[in-house]
């Protein structure tokens, strides 16, 4: 047997297949099909294989730039976030993919669906959304995702867990089709945004509906290592229960982790929010002034030794200098409490705690 194939295979060496081979697979078998030489008859059925190996193969070198075909999931399990650590619990049915998206915008998270969903489907964005066009009436999903163009100031606290339905508000549908109406929110974890949506077919089933906000309230973040830094932007001070309420706390440079380049700073506890003074403190150059500040415990002021300068504790200049303006005020800059409860700070944000709390953080 094995010699006899051998010959067939040598033959092929010395027959050309027809120029319309693709048409003819194409087209399928035909009533009167036109007389052919012995030797194409004999060998068709090796050469329609070879075609179709052929084609299968082209297919196979495209795929790569596409996704693998999703299937679901025969068992329940646990999905955890590569990058961030933070993890979702999914029942069996779901399909499960993530997805990580680098250029001018970075987007990472994860998809869940009750159906296969077509990611070769035209997309445009960040993260690609196209699946949703073709979304079955009976169909659930879900997508957890973080995305960033420029870095995000934090609040003062991550977002409450788990997520509450009531907060979610419905947008516009990303890609339009069959795509259902979304739900919609941003929260914080660890001292970053993320965005959330869940997607329910017109048809979806109320057991469907449980489930995904089943998935949705097992999110869950990792602790966090105090005394390192994270994701390359926040210092890991240590847990909020150390600085007690009304608390002034110097953090020497030499204490911290190299790879911020962040000087000493203080970090105060106020009723309503943490936040940080740098403690060198440099006035405009039509006057300069460069100094260490001390921190004052019976008067709750910061002071510049041997010169008249004073602040109270939200930075305000005090005495002749209260009249000088932004430039000789001391910059609060957020600090955030993540889900373990560690105070996280960055030193790449400026004094950017009026943008995350209205009103004077002791009232």
């Amino acid at each position: 047997m094995a010699e006899r194939w051998q010959q067939q295979l040598r033959k092929l060496q010395d027959v050309e297949p027809p120029g319309d081979l693709w048409d003819r697979i194409i087209q399928g078998p035909r009533r009167q099909p036109p007389p052919a030489r012995r030797a194409w008859r004999v060998i068709a059925p090796v050469a329609a294989a070879l075609a179709v190996a052929v084609v299968a193969g082209t297919l196979a070198l495209i795929r790569p730039f596409g996704q693998p075909p999703i299937q679901l999931a025969r068992h329940g399990g646990q999905f955890a976030d590569p990058r961030f650590g933070w993890t979702i619990r999914y029942p069996k049915g779901m399909a499960v993919g993530h997805f990580n998206i680098n250029g001018f915008a970075t987007a990472e998270g994860v998809r869940v669906t009750n159906f296969p969903p077509d990611l070769q489907a035209a997309s445009t964005g960040t993260p690609p959304m196209g699946w949703l066009r073709y979304f079955p009436a009976a169909g659930v999903a879900l997508q957890i995702w973080f995305e960033e163009r420029i870095p995000t100031v934090p609040p003062l606290r991550d977002s409450a867990l788990p997520l509450t339905r009531a907060l979610f508000s419905p947008i516009r549908p990303y890609a339009g089709g069959t795509e259902p109406r979304p739900s919609y929110r941003i929260f914080y974890g660890d001292g970053f945004a993320f965005a959330v949506a869940v997607w329910f077919g017109p048809h979806a089933s109320r057991a469907s509906v449980r489930a995904i906000w089943a998935v949705l309230a097992s999110l869950r973040f990792p602790p966090l290592t105090e005394g390192t830094i994270w994701q390359h932007r926040y210092y890991v001070l240590g847990p909020a229960s150390r600085y007690p309420t009304r608390s002034v706390t110097l953090v020497p440079a030499a204490s911290l982790p190299k790879g911020l380049g962040s000087g000493s700073f203080y970090l105060i506890h106020a009723p309503r929010a943490f936040y940080a003074i740098d403690q060198v403190f440099a006035t405009p150059q039509r006057s300069p002034v460069r100094c260490a500040l001390v921190y004052d415990r019976k008067a709750f002021q910061f002071y510049c030794p041997g010169t008249n300068l004073r602040w109270n504790r939200t930075g305000q200049p005090l005495g002749s200098h209260a009249r000088g303006g932004p430039d000789w005020e001391l910059q609060l800059r957020v600090a955030t409490v993540a889900h373990d409860g560690q105070v996280l700070f960055c030193p790449f944000f400026g004094g950017l705690l009026p943008i995350r709390l209205q009103g004077n953080p002791w009232r």
